[in-house]
């Protein structure tokens, strides 16, 4: 009996949901294949994706199923989900897993939940595509009833959705509705923020050291969710950025607002929500009008600092690191400085310094990256991933003996076949069928499989080829696990143009691919 690989998918979007949860799925979803270890079903991996929306997140997106099915596709046969919209809920996304599954091999797709939703039998793309489309249209459904209540409650006094802004709580009034009332502790804080920016003339990321030193929780670290904390997770800290935009929101003179996203952007700025009456009154406020006003004005005075460049994109971001806390370095521009760009770690940019400090000058990173990599790998060839089905010629085998012996039959004396033409042809028929046995015998089995086929063109040929693409550059370079870590050769100075790397080639079992 052949074996069948089974992958289990759990997904789900809210964690404390305890009537999907990632271990009743699991539960069901093992139950499912013991009652079918009959028919050799056997669990080979469990992809588990919390926190994850069906509705925003393709399956190959996704942190844990994504890997299996970009890469792991030949160590499994068959995908079971607990159900439909627990997978997908887009028709489009769907058919995309029919066709990638029919692509690999003819992997099975499966509802634990839904018997009916299974790859077997003629129908079995339509079914599919009805429960897609089922589980889009409730998704969108949701989708629009939430969106319903947050119009109406928008010009409400009542607060409908999310985290308070920071400097106040939540609490379900007398009528039943939830509103919003000053947090005093956070209030605290903000009043000694003003007094540090506006009385003393305190840079924000002095408060900010400062805030971490003496352990006051960030609005991050406030909001930091019981299973984060319980995983080890470190608790976000106080950054120039989260203090500005506390002081730039008119939500601490308590009026609600909104967020207004930049155009093009992923992100925006508060503003207060206005009515025909004006603006909305929340709660009462933490500063007055002419302690926000005097803030705004010390705020405005100030220069703005130096900032990453938004005229270029960090090249080579995921293979050029820092030696000093192997994080990402990234393109730094400051241009009010009137310096020159270089790259740095995001830790150094926050002040959560490696310890190291490093910093190097962008020009000179280009250089490098160019001249090591070339010198190194150049004239490697470069090839491409390809899936194969593997064979099971185990079943081949026995089907052809038994064709045989059938055969051999029909062409004894009295047999149908046993004279003329028909027997000539019976006989062309066994000859060819023992050619392919001895073949297949020889063959043996093989399992799915990835192939890597040369596609012609060395490393130094893509290079040269994307000239001007760093973004394509990039991508070969992270598929082939090649990465770099750049450190000073004078320490202690920062803002370097010497400096060398460190290559890591990485995991060379496998060619380097462009898949």
């Amino acid at each position: 009996m052949k074996t069948v690989r089974v992958l289990i998918a759990l997904r789900i979007s809210n964690e404390t949901d305890a009537s999907t949860s990632l271990e009743r799925q699991l539960q069901d979803c093992t139950a499912y294949v013991d009652e079918r270890q009959h028919l050799g079903w056997q669990v080979v991996g469990v992809a588990k994706d919390a926190h994850i929306s069906a509705t925003k997140s393709h399956p190959f997106d996704r942190p844990e199923l994504g890997e299996w099915l970009n890469n792991r596709a030949p160590d499994f046969d068959l995908l079971l989900f607990w159900k439909m919209d627990r997978f997908v809920r887009k028709v489009v996304d769907m058919q995309d897993m029919i066709k990638w599954a029919t692509a690999h091999g003819g992997k099975s797709l499966v509802s634990a939940k839904e018997p009916v939703l299974d790859m077997v039998g003629p129908f079995r793309h339509v079914i599919i595509d009805l429960f897609a489309a089922i589980a889009e249209t409730e998704a969108q459904n949701i989708s629009m009833r939430v969106k319903s209540f947050q119009n109406y409650a928008k010009s409400k006094n009542v607060w409908a959705k999310g985290n308070p802004p920071y400097g106040y709580e939540s609490f379900r009034d007398i009528d039943g509705a939830m509103r919003l009332r000053v947090c005093e502790s956070q209030k605290k804080v903000i009043r000694e923020i003003h007094k540090r920016v506006v009385e003393d003339g305190e840079p924000y990321s002095t408060i900010c050291d400062d805030f971490n030193a003496r352990g006051i929780p960030s609005p991050g670290a406030e909001r930091m969710s019981n299973r984060r904390k319980n995983n080890g997770d470190p608790l976000p800290v106080w950054r120039s950025r989260t203090l500005t935009t506390i002081l730039r929101s008119e939500t601490i003179l308590g009026w609600k607002c909104e967020e207004i996203k930049a155009p093009g952007k992923q992100y925006g700025a508060s503003q207060p929500i206005l009515t025909s009456e004006g603006k909305i009154r929340m709660a009462d406020p933490i500063l007055t009008n002419d302690e926000w006003a005097k803030l705004q004005d010390e705020m405005n005075g100030r220069p703005k600092s130096a900032r990453r460049t938004t005229k270029n994109t960090t090249a080579y971001r995921g293979v050029v690191l820092c030696g000093g806390c192997d994080r990402n370095l990234y393109l730094f521009n400051p241009e009010r400085q009137q310096g020159k760009p270089v790259y740095r770690c995001n830790k150094s940019a926050n002040r959560d310094s490696c310890g190291k400090g490093y910093a190097f000058r962008a020009e000179k990173v280009r250089e490098l990256v160019e001249t090591m990599i070339l010198g190194t790998i150049g004239d490697f060839p470069m090839h491409e991933r390809h899936y194969v089905k593997g064979s099971n010629n185990t079943q081949r085998l026995h089907e052809i003996e038994q064709y045989v012996t059938e055969l051999q039959r029909t062409i004894r004396p009295g047999g149908k076949n046993s004279s003329g033409f028909a027997k000539k042809s019976t006989e062309e028929e066994i000859t060819a069928l023992h050619e392919e046995h001895d073949s297949l015998s020889v063959e043996g089995d093989k399992p799915d499989r990835y192939e890597y086929r040369d596609t012609g063109e060395t490393f130094r040929q893509m290079w040269e080829r994307n000239e001007g693409n760093d973004d394509e550059r990039t991508r070969h370079l992270l598929k082939a696990g090649i990465s770099m870590r750049l450190n000073p050769l004078i320490k202690g100075v920062s803002n370097t143009v010497d400096f060398g790397a460190e290559v890591d080639l990485g995991n060379r079992s496998q060619p380097f691919t462009v898949h």
